[in-house]
């Protein structure tokens, strides 16, 4: 049986806990029947934990044509799950964008055939009812990602009050609170008895720094050995809970953090002074200690703005140092906590070296137009549909890994190819694949980094 010895040291902690507070004729003792899953055995109920790269955030907001495409929602489709349920949210979706206005929700954004803008906005009083397409399921979710989650949230957040981030709405539609008893993700998660999960957290503990483009470890930034301590803290919880609820363990696959090198969001110098030179005729003054411009930068000289950049639109060499070194800090903590209980790691972070070093053609890692050839999509940060592909089959490789002497055949890759992205949400603007120039609007890029913050 997998994880054995994980099993037994669970089992034996929880059954002197039940010893130590009933007597054999207490109704209180629980006696756990044991479930030795093996092979597609595994497959039976899958949930996922994580942030907006599991909810299926594209475009800089939540909707059916991101959530439908979720790798969660693609790994379940090539597991034959069929009753793998998600926070489905209606065209215009919600998105992070800042409307000005309270009572107006913002969708996701789209391209309208001459820059990036909002597919559309949604009254406040109408979300519930327009909306939030599963509302009414009676059970908690099969993807329990809720964007902007950090670690700390996982444990610790019930709703938008709650959150690390106060004020997140995404956390009041998707753990419905207290309709669903007061419970946390985690507790949410595992109250379900998975067989499967996936846990993809951490992004957030560094972006939320790295995007407003001043990071400091301590403030904005998680320390490395926070996090650690909150990780080890949602795995163990992972094991301990399904074990409660299940009397059998799960297999478990956690994902490590890219590096923001790999992420359009953040270029390069160089690159962005192409960029500039390109879309603008000019290349802005930036001093000789910044080594990456932030995308928004563009929307800040496209609306007027003199140089120098702002430093919140640049990362100093330091300060990419910084953030890169965090990154390595936190991966080295979920290595060290998925060898501990017998967990599988993907390897995202060089999925998207591999991606920009060509190794997934046509698809690339470079988007400062709009090309359909990328994988990622208009915010810059999140995947887009191929993407989420990509990652769905570095989670089935994980898996087929894992279960490879027990499996008659191998879980099935999604085919990327047949994954289809329209940055025009059926507008009929085209794609503008070969438009020339940075295209992004002030409103783009404030809603590109909003998610974090």
């Amino acid at each position: 049986m997998r994880n054995l010895g994980i099993f037994l040291m669970i089992l034996t902690a929880l059954s002197a806990f039940m010893v130590a507070g009933c007597g054999t004729d207490d109704p209180g003792v629980v006696t756990l029947d044991p479930v030795e899953y093996e092979g597609d055995g595994y497959f039976a109920h899958y949930t996922a934990i994580g942030n907006s790269l599991t909810a299926g955030y594209m475009d800089a907001g939540l909707m059916i044509a991101g959530q439908s495409g979720s790798f969660p929602a693609l790994i379940a489709g090539q597991l034959g799950i069929g009753d793998f349920v998600q926070p489905l949210i209606a065209s215009p979706g919600i998105g992070s964008t800042d409307t000005g206005d309270p009572a107006t929700v913002a969708g996701v954004l789209h391209w309208d055939g001459s820059s990036i803008t909002l597919l559309g906005t949604t009254p406040l009083a109408d979300v519930q009812s327009q909306l939030l397409l599963a509302v009414l399921n009676p059970t908690p979710y099969g993807n329990m990602g809720v964007p902007g989650a950090t670690t700390l949230d996982v444990t610790g957040a019930l709703d938008s009050s709650t959150s690390q981030s106060p004020g997140n709405s995404y956390f009041d539609f998707i753990l419905r609170n207290p309709n669903m008893g007061n419970l946390d993700m985690l507790e949410q998660a595992v109250n379900q008895g998975p067989s499967l999960v996936t846990v993809w957290i951490g992004n957030n503990d560094i972006l939320g720094g790295a995007t407003g483009g001043d990071p400091v470890v301590g403030v904005n930034i998680t320390p490395p050995a926070t996090f650690a301590a909150m990780f080890e803290n949602v795995i163990a919880g992972v094991y301990a809970g399904v074990l409660a609820k299940n009397g059998g363990l799960p297999l478990v696959l956690v994902a490590n953090i890219p590096d923001i090198a790999q992420i359009p969001y953040f270029m390069p110098k160089a690159l962005f002074d192409q960029v500039a030179t390109e879309g603008m005729g000019s290349i802005p003054t930036i001093e000789d200690n910044v080594q990456m411009v932030l995308f928004p930068a563009l929307s800040y000289l496209a609306g007027g703005g003199l140089p120098p950049l702002p430093s919140k639109y640049t990362l100093t060499a330091a300060e990419a140092a910084a953030v890169s070194a965090a990154v390595d800090g936190y991966n080295d903590a979920i290595a060290q906590t998925a060898a501990a209980h017998g967990a599988r790691v993907v390897d995202t972070k060089q999925l998207l070296i591999d991606i920009q070093d060509g190794d997934y053609a046509p698809l690339s890692g470079s988007h400062f137009i709009i090309d359909t050839n990328t994988m990622f999509s208009l915010d810059g940060i999140h995947p887009n549909n191929p993407g989420y592909g990509l990652v769905a089959n570095a989670f089935i490789a994980e898996i087929n890994a894992a279960l490879e002497s027990e499996l008659a055949e191998p879980v099935p890759s999604v085919d990327v190819g047949g994954l289809a992205w329209d940055p025009t949400y059926g507008a009929g603007a085209g794609k503008a694949a070969d438009a020339a120039g940075p295209l992004v609007t002030p409103e783009a890029a404030a809603a590109m980094g909003a998610i974090f913050r």
